[in-house]
């Protein structure tokens, strides 16, 4: 089969390619939706894409069908489709499951043709209290479980997922393509910025920055790293435009993946030191000081972070 079934004009930029938003050049009118999604390739000829709009997945379009890499809201699948259909004509069959926050893993049922379904244990447990997965849609829960790693596929297309322990969430997996040197690190790297750690699913403000401080550690040979969130700096064309074209989400150099780590360490231990020496929450959240070299990093979270983190001290 042919993968690429419809040619796309690509536009170098740097080492990656740029191309048209499939739903876009097709002229799929959402006018009365504010849902976008705009699907780019990692590198030229290679099927690897990262589809963006809500939250960054990635998919690989094999000759045995689709698999996708974390997953939309639910109700955002028709975009998703309208996009793979672009390059090939095989159908979403595996889904990998990052963590359970229900905006990341509702989307689940929009695929009735995906076979094969992988998670963490714990992300599993959590999906399926959800109301999303009741009734017939229970066939859209995890069928394929990790614990603590586990190997899909093989050669160019080998993908090797990890569990290093608790930190968005309670189940957070790290998807490893290592013939591409690319690792998506989903919500535990969301961007460049303090996480949303997602509590209600068992995240941890203090756990996160251990487990990705474990990843950096364990990891090799990796190059990029797809993170979990649009990047707002990325250029965007008006969605609206026929010709429109959408410049590659960013990814991170593994050298910024390991500056990550070392934020979120900095981060907690001066919300620690501002706990030891007796200051409420609201006082640390106030004079809170970062390093320099964080300064192009978004603290907009800071007091909910901080708040976290003091109720798990607290306890």
């Amino acid at each position: 089969m042919n993968r690429q079934r419809r040619w796309v004009a690509p536009i170098a930029c740097g080492v990656t390619l740029v191309v048209v938003s499939i739903a876009a050049a097709m002229g799929v009118a959402h006018a009365q939706d504010a849902r976008v999604v705009k699907m780019q390739t990692l590198n030229v000829r290679d099927i690897l894409y990262v589809l963006t709009g809500n939250n960054n997945i990635l998919a690989l379009m094999r000759d045995e069908g689709v698999l996708l890499v974390d997953n939309k809201p639910v109700g955002w699948g028709k975009l998703v489709v309208e996009n793979i259909q672009g390059v090939t004509d095989q159908p979403v069959v595996t889904i990998i499951n990052t963590h359970a926050s229900p905006e990341h893993v509702s989307g689940n049922v929009d695929y009735p043709t995906a076979k094969e379904i992988v998670a963490h244990s714990n992300t599993k447990a959590r999906m399926e209290s959800l109301d999303a997965f009741k009734g017939p849609n229970a066939r859209a829960l995890p069928n394929k479980i990790v614990t603590d790693r586990l190997t899909l596929l093989d050669g160019l297309d080998r993908i090797d997922l990890y569990y290093f322990g608790n930190a968005y969430t309670d189940g957070d997996l790290v998807v490893v393509f290592p013939e591409k040197r690319l690792a998506h690190f989903g919500d535990l790297f969301p961007s460049k910025a303090l996480p949303a750690v997602d509590t209600a699913n068992g995240g941890s403000v203090i756990a996160i920055a251990e487990t990705v401080a474990k990843a950096v550690a364990e990891l090799k040979n990796i190059a990029r790293v797809t993170t979990g969130r649009v990047d707002a700096s990325a250029s965007m064309a008006d969605p609206r435009s026929p010709s429109a074209i959408f410049a590659n989400p960013r990814t991170m150099t593994w050298a910024e993946t390991q500056e990550y780590s070392e934020f979120l360490k900095d981060f907690v231990a001066s919300v620690r030191q501002a706990f030891a020496a007796g200051k409420t929450a609201e006082q640390a959240a106030a004079t809170l000081q970062m390093p320099e070299r964080y300064k192009g990093y978004d603290l907009s979270r800071a007091k909910e972070n901080i708040e976290k983190i003091y109720r798990e001290l607290g306890k």
